[in-house]
């Protein structure tokens, strides 16, 4: 059997010394010739650096945890391609898991990182997490939460979820709509109970009633929106919670043989490949995945590469947009 080449074997065949070549692969400065040579030296040789060795020295296995409820809608499944991407620029590879909202599953799937010795992970939680789990599952690995801010203890990068309801709901009423229902499954979820929060505000400051449609999951919320549409008295308009909400809305639609035009008003959370596409076309509120990535990201390096720094934690809220189309009422 062939052996393996060496560093030593790379140093003789480039004629400098073994540390100059370990400098090199450490990417610490080394003269363009001499760089020239032991580039060669490697091909020829056919060197392969010991990462499991090296990360043995360093500590650091150059690999981060993601950890998200699921990847089917829009929101997790853009995350977890633009985590991958800036995670890999930074040279990390990316281990995920998806808990599926049971904290039981999440506590198997940390713990399971914290034996990988991971580098950080990234978080979103599961409902009513808290601190000490996390702690007790990662010990002291770095952690940021994701979407889901579970303890100020943490730190976080969250969108303006109550805003953004706040603001959608503003828009909804603007148009002329008082009996504006908010729609959804899970609503102990962490943004989504703000958004709850959000609409509430906004409609008890205009003096209107809130009208909550929140059920347990989307079976349930199908049967709930189907019996609501049917009424005569049914919601001028509707607000829905995340994309599986809006689907779920169009699909009671479709049951229900509504043509487009005559459609109950809508905004979405969370934008979609078709929701432009539609007969008509969905308003929505698009989160800044790629901002909300890089700003968890780089979070999570600072405490990677600076384990000493005793730095507060950081709760960062990123703003949504309204994406106005003509499902809420604009031409």
């Amino acid at each position: 059997m062939k052996r393996r080449a060496t560093v030593v074997d790379v140093a003789r065949l480039a004629e400098v010394g073994p540390s100059t070549v370990s400098r090199f692969l450490r990417g610490v400065n080394v003269s363009k010739k001499t760089s020239a040579k032991i580039e060669q030296a490697i091909r020829e040789t056919g060197y392969q650096p010991d990462e499991a060795a090296r990360a043995l020295r360093n500590g650091r296995f150059q690999t981060l945890g993601l950890v998200v409820p699921k990847v089917a809608n829009t929101f997790f499944g853009q995350t977890v391609q633009m985590m991958e991407e800036r995670a890999r620029a930074l040279g990390y590879s990316l281990m995920l898991f998806t808990h599926m909202d049971r904290a039981d599953e999440q506590a198997k799937q940390l713990s399971t990182l914290r034996r990988c010795r991971v580098d950080g992970v990234i978080l979103t939680a599961a409902p009513n997490t808290t601190a000490d789990q996390i702690r007790r599952e990662l010990g002291d690995t770095p952690v940021v939460a994701y979407d889901a801010a579970f303890s100020d203890d943490v730190d976080s990068v969250v969108l303006q979820n109550r805003e953004a309801a706040c603001e959608a709901t503003e828009h909804l009423a603007a148009h002329g709509m008082q009996k504006i229902a908010l729609v959804g499954a899970k609503p102990t979820i962490f943004s989504f109970a703000e958004r709850i929060e959000g609409y509430s505000e906004a409609m008890k400051s205009r003096g209107l009633q809130p009208a909550l449609i929140l059920a347990e999951d989307y079976d349930e919320l199908r049967y709930m929106l189907r019996n609501t549409l049917r009424i005569k008295e049914r919601p001028e308009a509707l607000l829905s919670l995340s994309d599986f909400a809006t689907h779920n809305v169009i699909r009671i639609f479709e049951e229900l043989h509504l043509a487009p035009k005559d459609w109950v008003p809508l905004v979405g959370f969370d934008d979609f490949a078709y929701a432009p596409l539609l007969g008509l076309p969905i308003s929505v509120i698009q989160q800044p995945i790629e901002e909300m990535v890089r700003t968890a990201l780089n979070l999570l390096m600072r405490r990677i590469q600076h384990p000493e720094a005793q730095s507060p934690p950081q709760v960062i809220r990123v703003p949504g947009e309204l994406v106005r189309r003509r499902s809420c009422g604009c031409t």
